[in-house]
Order: C-alpha cells, then structure tokens, then sequence
C-alpha cells in the first residue's frame, strides 16, 4: 500500500471512530471533528463570500446539523460525504441568495472562469472523489506525485521542494498546473469540485 491510500485509510478508520462515540451524544468526538474540519469550511465558504460572519455562520450551521443529526450517519460510510452534502446546501443555499445581486453573479463568472454557473441540488460525493482520482491520474509522472504530496499527505512547497531537490517555485508551479488541469477536467461541476479539493484536500 503507498504510503497516501495508508494515510487515506487510517484517516478514514479515526473519523469512523469519532463518528461511533459521536452517536453516543460523545462532546468530546463532537469537538475532534470540529477541530479537525470547521477551518478548511470556513476558509471555503470566505473564498466565495467574503464575509466573515457569513462564513463563520455557515460552519456553525453544518455543524449544529452534524449533531442534531448525529444519530443519522452511517458510521460505515465516509464522514466527509456527511459533513460535504450539508456543507454544500448550506453553501449554495447563499450562493443563490447572492445571486440576486447582479455585481455577485459577475464575480461568480469570473471567479470560475465561465460564463455559466450551474447551482446544482443534486450531488454524488463519490462519483466527485472518482473523478478527481481519474483527473490525478493523468498528471504526468512528477506533477502528480507533487500533488500527492501536497494535497494528499499534506506537506508545505517547502517539504515538498525539500523532500524531491527542487526549486520550491518549481512546486508551486507544478501545483497550479495540477489544479488547472482538474478544473478544466472536470468541467460543469466545478462547484462542487473547488468544494471537494478546498474543503477535502
């Protein structure tokens, strides 16, 4: 097993873990998975609104939803689809207000480079990992083992630039390539992509 699928394993056995104390009204287990998740969702959730407060209601939100739906999730299955479905309606729920201001739907145009922008309802988070894991995959050799290591083991440009002797401007150029290639990729559901790879990665 290499070393990311290890890393991807154990880190699914340890939100499993905390999801089965959770049920067990665990504050504690609660808290873990705060911690561990609610800055990734709140830098996300800024990136597109750009407001503070707005952000942080929306990670208060997801999470007020986890726990009084605690006994709803499936211990067996992946927390993250859990926390993305909720965090992503909570997310477009304002995007669509937004999207009553004409200036915000000029920034959403521009931001994702498009000229249309589909707020979809429906999501599958497991076919969104399966396309990302497909895109990855046809990163040439280098560019996707810089990636791995960027986004999936979780090293700093530095470690990484480190860790294979090179320029760390070489990293970033790399990875800026990485993640251009998955947004052209993946085309339509760029929305729910930038959320996978922000939130996620």
């Amino acid at each position: 097993m290499q070393q990311s699928e290890f890393m991807t394993v154990l880190e699914k056995n340890q939100d499993k873990l905390l999801v089965v104390q959770l049920q067990k009204n665990d504050v504690e287990a609660f808290d873990a998975l705060f911690h561990k998740y609610s800055d990734k969702l709140f830098r996300f959730s800024f990136s597109l609104l750009k407001s503070t407060e707005e952000s942080k209601e929306i990670v208060q939100e997801a999470f007020l939803r986890i726990w009084e739906k605690r006994s709803d999730i499936d211990s067996q299955k992946s927390f993250k689809s859990f926390l993305f479905s909720i965090s992503y309606n909570l997310i477009v729920d304002q995007l669509r207000l937004r999207l009553k201001d004409q200036e915000y739907r000029k920034f959403l145009v521009h931001y994702f480079e498009s000229e249309s922008f589909d707020l979809k309802s429906n999501l599958d988070y497991d076919k969104i990992v399966a396309q990302v894991k497909d895109a990855v995959e046809e990163l040439p050799a280098k560019r996707k083992q810089i990636y791995v290591l960027s986004r999936e083991l979780g090293l700093s440009n530095n470690e990484i630039a480190e860790r294979l002797d090179i320029s760390v401007k070489t990293v970033e150029n790399q990875i800026t390539l990485a993640l251009k290639h998955l947004r052209k990729r993946l085309g339509s559901s760029l929305l729910e992509v930038a959320l996978f790879i922000i939130l996620f990665a």
